[in-house]
């Protein structure tokens, strides 16, 4: 009987003991899964009734393309022109060097300005060159670009935005016949060894560096400039970044007249990319898109760059040719047998 009751003790102490451990372990588990209350009314009045997009009158989008010439690698630009087309921008903008040049042959200017065309392919998208100086490296390329290209600087508005297009190779013309002999003179070094070309008398020019903007332009992009006011942004497009030379005063005083404005400026001209502020404003540097990569400084790429001008408010992407993926999972304009993005391809 004695043992009976020790074992009835046993089993009621046990009991106890696994009751007491349970309640101990099930209170944390069930408070993990109790779930808040949830504001049922809350939910409701943040429900949306999906609808159409609303379009957006006033949005601008274009893409720029970078210099392609001066080295140009074949087939680099075939990739650009056509993710372009492939995106659909309101337009093309470009900061210059579009075709080789460095020629007095109209014949071959002729060629070399349709070969360009045909590898843009723009179709339906309007494009807006820049002279760089390449598309005119002396007198004769400069009456030919007027007479088959268009006007080397002009300005258009386009939904309330100022595009100012100018010419960096506005010299006159006893300067650009004499910077064309030197040019030449510093090409035959380059040939013979390109490490040279730096020691030559043209690669030292400031004008050969910065450019320059003559008083003729520079009146006419400060009329522009004055009739347009009201526009909520003023982009700016020359290849070469003419600011830079500190002697040089025209394009300060465009600047100037922009005092009170909002705007960008893009230049192209020395193959690499490089950001930077200038009186609290934007200038950029766009890189390549297809002619050599050989700069010292900046970012060596092959690229476009996709404005976007909404409200007050622009934006900037730069979009690398080699990330560029055409539904096919492929580089468009066979782009995957290319080199793109470094500064080895060249």
């Amino acid at each position: 009987m004695k043992n009976l009751v020790c074992v009835f003790c046993s089993i009621t102490l046990l009991i106890s003991c696994a009751t007491e451990d349970a309640s101990t372990d099930i209170n944390p588990d069930l408070s993990s899964d109790i779930s808040p209350e949830i504001n049922t009314e809350s939910i409701q009045s943040q429900k949306t009734n999906f609808s159409s997009p609303t379009a957006d009158e006033q949005l601008v989008r274009f893409a720029i393309i970078g210099d392609l010439t001066g080295g140009e690698r074949s087939g680099v630009f075939n990739v650009g022109a056509q993710s372009i087309y492939a995106m659909k921008p309101d337009f093309i903008m470009s900061i210059g060097d579009l075709i080789e040049g460095g020629t007095e042959d109209i014949a071959k200017m002729d060629k070399e300005w349709s070969t360009f065309n045909k590898n843009l392919n723009n179709r339906d998208l309007e494009f807006y060159p820049t002279v760089g100086n390449h598309d005119i490296s002396n007198n004769v390329m400069r009456q030919w670009y007027e007479e088959k290209v268009g006007p080397r600087y002009y300005h258009f508005v386009y939904k309330n935005a100022l595009f100012l297009v100018l010419d960096s190779e506005d010299f006159t013309d006893v300067f650009f016949e004499e910077l064309k002999t030197k040019r030449n003179d510093a090409i035959k070094v380059y040939k013979k060894d390109p490490r040279d070309f730096a020691y030559t008398e043209y690669a030292q020019m400031d004008e050969r560096k910065f450019g320059e903007i003559s008083a003729e332009q520079k009146e006419y992009m400060v009329n522009a400039i004055k009739e347009n006011q009201d526009v909520r942004w003023t982009f700016l497009f020359m290849h070469k970044p003419v600011w830079q030379d500190k002697k040089e005063q025209h394009f300060k005083q465009i600047e100037q007249a922009l005092s009170e404005s909002d705007y960008t400026v893009f230049n192209g001209h020395v193959h690499s990319y490089e950001h930077t502020e200038r009186l609290g404003k934007d200038y950029i540097q766009l890189a390549t898109t297809g002619g050599e990569m050989n700069a010292q400084s900046g970012i060596n790429m092959d690229h476009i760059m996709w404005v976007a001008l909404k409200d007050k408010t622009p934006s900037y992407l730069n979009i690398k040719l080699n990330g560029m993926i055409n539904k096919e999972g492929k580089v468009p304009a066979g782009g995957d047998e290319l080199c793109l993005n470094s500064a080895g391809c060249n």
